[in-house]
């Protein structure tokens, strides 16, 4: 025959069972949260480099680089562009609050800018001008004194911030004066350029 329940009996089972069930529920947050914590440590150990004495973290497709409180950003570690050629005399307090000027930009100018954005007065697009007879992508009509830059852009030469972004088969990077070229891959001339004006190749 079935014991008959009195009111505080069943009370009784109930509360037991419910602090049966937090203390599982506690439980189960508790490992769920040291176990996440634990994966998004691994995880971060995986996606942290440490190249030339810096610590860089892929965050979002782009590896992260924090310089005394500043933060860059590469599509390149440096070891993916130490095989390109780096001849440079220019340095990175030269852009600081100066304009800046880009030549047939595109993905290049787009990288320079992510990083030196913040430090430069301003930045556009131009035409170069090596020299009085040298109109670098400069457009001529039929009549040579009258030489124009598609799109009325200004004309400067490499007594300006400039950075020229050409084709070539090899990716290399140079300077004359205070023109940087940035020929071939300009992803990767970008980043081995920025790797090298920042101190980090």
């Amino acid at each position: 025959m079935r014991k008959i329940k009195t009111m505080a009996d069943v009370e009784r089972i109930q509360r037991r069972n419910n602090i049966i069930l937090g203390v599982i529920m506690i439980f189960l947050l508790t490992a769920s949260s040291v176990g996440y914590s634990l994966m998004s440590a691994d995880e971060e150990r995986k996606n942290s480099v440490s190249e030339n004495g810096f610590d860089f973290v892929r965050d979002g497709g782009i590896w992260k680089l924090s310089i005394g409180g500043d933060s860059f950003g590469f599509v390149n570690l440096p070891s993916e562009v130490s095989d390109v050629d780096v001849n440079l005399s220019v340095e990175f307090g030269m852009y600081s609050g100066q304009p800046l000027y880009f030549v047939n930009p595109g993905e290049g100018a787009g990288e320079v800018l992510n990083n030196f954005g913040n430090y430069v007065l301003r930045y556009q697009e131009a035409c170069l001008q090596q020299d009085e007879n040298d109109f670098g992508n400069l457009t001529s009509k039929s009549n040579e004194s009258e030489v124009v830059c598609n799109g009325d852009l200004p004309v400067k030469d490499c007594n300006s911030n400039l950075i020229i972004f050409e084709i070539g088969n090899e990716t290399r990077v140079y300077s004359e004066g205070k023109c940087v070229f940035i020929v071939g891959d300009v992803l990767r001339g970008s980043d081995a350029f920025l790797y090298k004006i920042l101190g980090i190749n």
